[in-house]
């Protein structure tokens, strides 16, 4: 869900939408990672004066990295992101951004509990890919302060079995003395999906997603935003690389039964976040929730809270907690024990019921007006049992990721 994505990932003072051309890595802890890429700390717009600008004041220019890691090393993703943004004379705004992902490791195919417990089993070879990705916005200001905003963005990526070509609208406008802003969006994406190991496999898959979102200040030192995204996918659903295990106490014993699921998916996301400025502890905290739900049967909430704390000019700790709890997809099964095979099965444990929690810590550093720098962590872990309510899939594999950035932000 791009719109959400990008929603989700811009300060709330602000909610023009945009696309990312990073994608979070191909687990929940993407999910939990997501809209990190693009997102840098606010510094004033100074230029030095006795140095010519290369770019007009206002313009922003960025550089960024994201380490992920799962345990066992079954699954690494690095990825450097460059991006800019500057005004084009009074009313004009132009920004872009490129992205290099490279995995390695192992890929998960199905499950098994023939030793008692579920395990991965995960492909003996092992697994390198490159993603390459870009984004190009460009959008106009209108108004009689400039409040209001109308733009245009296209988004690519390639990778050895994916390709995606996406394209959203989006418009803002202010209004109530401006302390209130609407926001509104529209993502159209055509894909293509492939597989190394099926070389006849070549499948659409489109999206089209809208957003609705409103931000109103409540007082001079806290604001609400609330999102509604909707999006709907057509096309080639499935997992190429998937497969499902049955047992059967009769001849044969063992079969695998190819990843299959329906070929459409409606998907609602509703997101609501608080902020205040704490003035005399020199602080920011900010909470919000996430209630998402499809018609293939995944219930998600997600709670986040967060504290920016200013420790000097130079200095600033965020400190934040993320909890993620999901029920199962209708047709998720770890495995199959009877015939007839039902029409749509899937052990794709992104589509099982877990509950994660992810603990992070941020430091900003400001060297001066115009640069700034940002090392972030955190450490995702997901287990069937940490369900909302404890009631997760029994048989789901516990998992454990590190996630580590970096990004340095100048400002002409």
């Amino acid at each position: 869900m791009v719109l959400m994505s990008a929603a989700m990932a811009l300060p709330i003072v602000a909610i023009p939408l945009m696309s990312h051309a990073a994608e979070p890595p191909s687990t929940n802890a993407g999910e939990a990672a997501a809209s990190s890429t693009n997102a840098s700390p606010t510094v004033s717009p100074t230029a030095s004066a006795s140095v010519p600008a290369l770019l007009p004041i206002g313009a922003v220019v960025g550089v960024r990295a994201l380490y992920y890691r799962e345990t066992g090393d079954r699954m690494k993703v690095t990825e450097p992101v460059v991006w800019i943004k500057s005004p084009v004379g009074d009313r004009w705004e132009v920004s872009a951004s490129a992205t290099l992902d490279i995995v390695s490791g192992a890929s998960a195919i199905y499950v098994s509990n023939q030793t008692g417990k579920p395990a991965q089993i995960y492909t003996g070879a092992s697994i390198t890919d490159r993603r390459k990705a870009g984004d190009v916005s460009v959008k106009r200001r209108f108004g009689e302060f400039n409040e209001n905003s109308l733009g245009v963005s296209r988004t690519q990526s390639a990778e050895k079995d994916y390709r995606s070509d996406a394209t959203s609208v989006n418009a803002t406008l202010d209004f109530n003395e401006r302390n209130t802003t609407l926001a509104l969006g529209y993502g159209t994406s055509n894909d293509r999906v492939r597989s190394v190991t099926n070389q006849t496999l070549n499948e659409r898959r489109d999206s089209r997603e809208y957003l609705f979102g409103v931000t109103q200040l409540l007082d001079r030192y806290s604001l609400v935003q609330s999102n509604l995204a909707y999006t709907k996918e057509k096309g080639y659903l499935n997992d190429p690389y998937r497969l499902t295990v049955a047992f059967f106490t009769t001849s044969p014993r063992l079969n695998f039964v190819d990843d299959k699921r329906p070929d459409s998916r409606a998907q609602w996301a509703w997101l609501t976040r608080y902020k205040r400025t704490l003035q005399t502890q020199q602080a920011v905290v900010s909470a919000e929730y996430r209630y998402y739900r499809d018609d293939w049967g995944v219930r998600s909430h997600t709670l986040a809270g967060s504290w920016l704390q200013t420790l000097n000019e130079q200095w600033k700790v965020e400190l934040g907690l993320r909890y993620y709890s999901q029920s199962k997809a209708d047709f998720y099964r770890p495995e199959l024990t009877s015939r007839p095979f039902p029409m749509f099965t899937s052990s794709d444990q992104r589509l099982a019921s877990f509950g994660s929690i992810e603990p992070s810590l941020k430091v900003i550093y400001q060297f001066n007006d115009a640069d700034s720098l940002d090392l972030g962590a955190s450490l995702y872990r997901q287990q069937g049992n940490w369900k909302l309510g404890g009631s997760g899939t029994q048989s789901y594999e516990p998992l454990q990721a590190l996630l580590l950035n970096a990004g340095y932000t100048h400002r002409f």
